[in-house]
């Protein structure tokens, strides 16, 4: 008897020790596979891709605390891509109604903000698709197309995607916190943006932003930087509002198209104000200086028979050189439904363009058709018609576009 209630004890704990201790861990270390396996790695990047409509990879996945996934080596879009995000780690952590994502560092190109764009743009359109609010905190980013410049590395960001009832918006506001703040709102007469930058973005990442201003973004080149204010509405018919702000590092030699090789030198451009209508330039009155770079001859010849400048003192070498050398540029340009008109800077005497002290060019006497705009910054210098890839853009943003 005793023996047989001994083997039954016996048999008990041997249940209950695989019960308490064998089955648990069993459990544990096949969760543990599980989420360090290939097929959890593959099931969280699958539903990544479906909630956000479009290819993700993502190399590993961890689990640093409950509800937090800790991914690494993530691509959003096509590998191999330009417009492919890598991001080397970032965190996704979600509450009720919330979406928390937290990213160290990214690095953007052109193609890369037109992919974030794209995303932020579904967030506001697509509400039934993204019911959740999100909110983003990135540490630092990297403007790829300036990455020899010293402010190609920018501060952190922090994005929030606010839903309210039926109303949607997107904060971006630069980290620490700052005047550096843009606000998209969506509507139903469109999209609305407000904002202002007072640390300099590339000119090719806000191009991207914009629909439509890249050609902007070329002539000033891979180089020029910008900061200002923006008031301005998005419909069917394009975009309408004002801006004001300052364009840095713009190449002349981008600016100046028409004047083929030999121009060189970096401008300032300082936009005093900018009115645009349905994808339309109204209005604008804007400086453009620059101490010192050259022109060919061919240029300032170009800018005479276009414009209407006038040849100052030193308009010719007196050794008949093709190429120009300049140590001051300063002019203010104003457009508006009568047309160009140049001016000097004020304090210029009428000089737009001068070297150790003497005139090259003076200003022109009277306005000018924007039909000339056209024709100058063609690259190839010739009448807009038929029309280069430059021309036809300029023409398809100047005003009075329908009398070319």
């Amino acid at each position: 008897m005793f023996i047989e209630q001994s083997a039954a004890r016996r048999r008990t704990v041997r249940m209950l020790f695989v019960l308490a201790g064998v089955v648990p861990c069993t459990a544990l270390a096949t969760i543990a596979w599980w989420w360090h396996s290939s097929g959890h790695v593959n099931a969280v990047a699958r539903a990544a891709a479906v909630h956000l409509g479009m290819p993700i990879v993502v190399g590993a996945v961890g689990h640093p605390r409950p509800g937090v996934l800790r991914l690494t080596q993530v691509t959003l879009g096509t590998v191999g891509h330009d417009d492919a995000v890598r991001v080397p780690h970032v965190e996704v952590e979600r509450a009720a109604g919330e979406v928390r994502v937290r990213v160290p560092r990214l690095e953007c190109s052109p193609a890369a903000v037109r992919t974030l764009a794209g995303i932020a743009g579904e967030w506001l359109l697509r509400p039934t698709r993204f019911p959740d609010a999100w909110v983003v905190d990135v540490g630092d980013v990297a403007w790829l197309p300036v990455a020899g410049l010293p402010d190609a590395t920018s501060a952190g960001w922090h994005v929030e995607c606010v839903a309210v009832d039926d109303r949607r918006a997107v904060r971006c506001r630069r980290e620490p916190a700052s005047a550096d703040e843009v606000r998209v709102r969506a509507g139903s007469e469109g999209l609305a943006v407000e904002g202002g930058i007072e640390e300099a973005v590339p000119l090719a990442i806000l191009a991207a932003l914009v629909p439509g201003f890249s050609g902007w973004a070329d002539m000033a080149g891979d180089q020029a930087v910008v900061r200002g204010r923006v008031d301005a509405v998005s419909n069917a018919e394009g975009w309408s509002g004002t801006a004001a702000g300052t364009v840095e590092h713009a190449a002349l030699g981008s600016v100046l198209a028409a004047g083929g090789g030999g121009v060189q030198g970096e401008a300032l451009i300082t936009v005093n104000s900018v009115r645009f209508t349905a994808g339309r330039l109204v209005a604008c009155d804007m400086l453009v200086s620059a101490s010192a770079g050259t022109l060919p001859q061919r240029a300032l010849d170009g800018l005479v028979s276009s414009f209407g400048c006038r040849p100052g003192p030193a308009y010719r070498s007196i050794g008949g050189d093709s190429v120009r050398r300049f140590d001051r540029l300063a002019c203010r340009l104003v457009i508006d439904e009568s047309g160009l008109r140049i001016r000097s800077a004020e304090g210029s005497e009428q000089a737009l363009l001068a070297v150790q002290g003497l005139s090259i060019l003076d200003e022109p006497v009277a306005a000018v058709p924007m039909t000339r705009l056209a024709w100058f910054f063609s690259p190839d210098g010739r009448p807009a018609v038929p029309a280069t890839p430059a021309s036809a853009w300029l023409m398809s943003v100047l005003p009075d576009a329908g009398s070319f």
